[in-house]
């Protein structure tokens, strides 16, 4: 009977939200940035985290994971376009 004894269920759904609010406070943050330097690694941390949000989903989430994909695809866009900024 020690630790391991009960198994606890993991709430997905909670965790989902929690990320998904860090998000959008990041996205937030990176569209409030002025240096381009920092906005392309918080836009970096945003396509991240919306890898961890799919994986919630793969784990049990229950979000329509299409939109999400949709929204980490913007983000990569938005990220490449920094990028491109901070090249030239």
């Amino acid at each position: 009977m020690g630790l391991f004894s009960k198994k606890q269920k993991i709430d997905y759904d909670t965790l989902f939200k929690d990320k998904y609010k860090s998000i959008n406070q990041l996205t937030m943050q990176a569209n409030n940035e002025l240096d381009f330097v920092i906005k392309e690694s918080l836009y970096d941390l945003i396509v991240k985290e919306y890898d961890e949000l799919l994986s919630l989903i793969d784990q049990g989430a229950h979000f329509e994971k299409d939109h999400f994909i949709s929204l980490k695809d913007n983000a990569i866009k938005e990220l490449k376009s920094i990028q491109d900024i901070n090249k030239g």
